[in-house]
This record gives C-alpha cells, structure tokens and sequence, in this order.
C-alpha cells in the first residue's frame, strides 16, 4: 500500500513542532487515509516530562477510525526503555473554530497575544487516564506557542518579552485558562524562536478530596506522627502530608504507593516541608519542599497540580505565612504559586523547554483486538 508524506489542515491551523505550514499532527498517512505515523513533541517542565500530539478534527477522526487503543500507545511511548520515554501522552485538539468570541475578547482587551482552544486527553505512562496535569498543561501552552511561531511579528531582530500566547483548555478535570510568556528572538536562520518561556496556568480553588481512612492516619502516624495531612482537588485527587523534614526520593518511593493502595481511583501523594530559611523574618520569602509519588507515574521529579495543592494547604495549616507567592522546591526545580487579583485561585508558573520531536508508527500492537 502507498504511502506519503501527509501535513493536512487548512490555512489557519496551528503548526507543530516549530516548523512552518506543519499541521498539528504530521507523519504519513496511507492512501487509504489512514494515519501510519504520530508525530510527538517531547516537553518537559520541572523534570515532569510529557509528549504531546496535536490533532485537527479531520485527523482524529481518521485515528479513531483505526481503531487505536490510546491506553495501550502511551504505556509504549511513555516506556523509557523500549518507547521515547515520557511521564504522559497528552492529545490535543484545535477547537478554536467552534469558539469565534475567544480573539474578540482577545482584541477588547487589548491584548498582543494569540488566543487558541484546545480540547486535551491525558493518559498517564502507565496507559491510565488522568483529569489535568498542571505541568502537562504548562508543556501544552509551549507547544502551540511553537507552532504559531510563523505567523508571530517581530520588528526588526529586536527582542520582546509578553504574553505571545492566551490558550483555553478543555479537560476531564474542568476548564483550563493559561498563558505564556517569552522573549521573542530570532536564531542563525532567521526563524522565530522563543527565549526563557514561562507558563502561568490559572488553577481552580482547592476543594476537599477523598476521606482518608482510620488505618491509612494511623500508617501516616506511624511515619511521621502527629503532623497535619489532608486531600485535596484541583481537578485531580492529591494527599499532601506535613512530613516535618525532608523525604527523599528512596522514602518517597517506599511510602508513595502505600498510601496511595487505600484509595480505589488512585490519589497523588505529595510530603511537603517547610524551607524557610529564617521564620522569624516577616519578609523572608514562603517556601516549601515537595517529593511527589504521582498516580499513574510512579515516582516524579515534580507536580503541578501537586505544588499547588500543597502551597494553599502550607498556607492554611500555618507551615508557611500567607504570602503574595509561595516557592515549591521539588527535586525538577522551583514552582512559583500565587494568587489570581479577580478570583483569588491560585495560579501555578513553571518554565517550560521544549526536548526533541518523534514520529512514532501505529503498530498493530496498539490496535483494540
């Protein structure tokens, strides 16, 4: 059967990967129209690594069409041994169309930034679904940005720093609104590239999550006594434990799963601590430090959504003392959470860096039987 390259959609999709008129899934297709190939982007925020396909309308429906079982490709993809390696495969499709008000808005607010919708689906590398990923969403915003790269201004070689784009995220865990930040630069080729980019995802308010059971208090005691430990939702379950010191990712790993097993849909287990360096100073800045055992992942380098839970629950427990930001050390590097001025949610900013590209082939392994 024949082949070829296939780079569909129409003149105002946006590109991936960075390369101008690439569609937001490229690879080859047969003449048969079926997909062959998927093309993945490789982003990582924090060390939470994620690889995202972008599909247009069309291309979906050829996906489905195959039959695919999603489930099956990310724990293949995801495989650090044998596939590209990843925390999670993130899908997403352009929706803009189907919201014509979003670069009104846009304009009313006087805003330079590009406005785009996109509906996603998570799965983490263990094939099971997930709700949102706060650092997935960061990797999603960077990667649209990439591809809008063609069609963005730049004046005159000169560098600018703003928000280079506004993106609406539908996912099984609610609505998501973000941004992106950037200095625009151009590279030995003459192409746009973005410079230190920083995503700002506006998170919902923290909401209580699942009981914690008698016997799981008990076996959180037996670590680390008496000390505050609470769930939380943001879209997705968290358990946030005041561990009273430093847990490491040995400790991490060990206890993680253990206090996840009482859960029957899983829960993201987060042992925070305080790292303030002098409690008495009323400036000194609010910080706390973070390991994470995440559902469906296993043991990561950070968490978005976790960060955010455990920097409003710092908060309230009095482990830190209300402050316009708190910094979450975790071992990927430094989450900044603060407050939205309109609706006081808290607001997660992460930067962002793009890896490497992939065109992956859709073996008939990944097919439902």
């Amino acid at each position: 059967m024949r082949c070829e390259s296939d780079s569909a959609g129409d003149a105002g999709s946006v590109a991936s990967s960075g390369a101008a008129n690439r569609s937001w899934i490229s690879g080859s297709r047969c003449d048969n129209g079926a997909v062959e190939t998927l093309h993945v982007a490789k982003h990582q925020a924090l060390g939470n690594d994620f690889l995202i396909a972008l599909l247009q309308p069309d291309e979906q429906a050829a996906v489905a069409a195959s039959g695919l079982a999603w489930p099956a490709l990310a724990s293949q993809i995801c495989d650090r041994s044998s596939g590209i390696g990843a925390d999670g495969l993130i899908l997403a499709a352009d929706t803009s169309a189907m919201h014509p008000n979003l670069a009104q808005d846009a304009c009313e607010a006087n805003s330079a930034a590009q406005t785009k919708h996109v509906q996603m689906r998570l799965f983490n590398s263990d094939g099971s679904s997930a709700e949102v990923s706060g650092n997935g969403l960061a990797c999603l915003v960077h990667e649209v940005a990439r591809g809008l790269l063609p069609s963005m201004k730049f004046d005159d070689g000169v560098e600018s720093s703003d928000h280079v784009l506004e993106l609406v995220v539908d996912t099984d865990g609610g609505e998501r609104r973000m941004t992106l930040d950037a200095e625009l630069d151009s590279d030995a080729s003459g192409s746009l590239v973005l410079v230190e980019p920083v995503a700002h995802v506006r998170m919902p308010s923290v909401v209580p999550g699942p009981s914690i059971t008698a016997e799981l208090d008990e076996q959180i005691s037996e670590s680390f006594g008496n000390r505050q430990r609470e769930t939380g939702n943001v879209g997705n379950p968290h358990l946030v434990i005041n561990a009273g010191r430093p847990v490491d990712e040995l400790e991490t790993a060990r206890l993680g799963p253990r206090f996840e097993a009482p859960f029957p849909h899983g829960i993201n287990v987060e042992f925070i601590w305080s790292t303030e360096s002098d409690a008495s100073t009323s400036t000194a800045p609010a910080s706390i430090g973070m390991s994470v055992w995440e559902r469906g992942a296993g043991l990561t380098q950070a968490c978005g959504t976790g960060a955010v839970t455990a920097a409003v629950l710092a908060t309230r427990w009095g482990l830190v003392r209300p402050s316009p930001e708190t910094t979450v050390e975790m071992p990927g590097g430094e989450a900044i959470i603060s407050t939205d001025g309109d609706d006081d949610r808290p607001v997660l900013s992460v930067p962002v860096e793009h890896l490497s590209d992939h065109e992956w082939p859709l073996h008939a392994t990944s097919l439902d039987a």
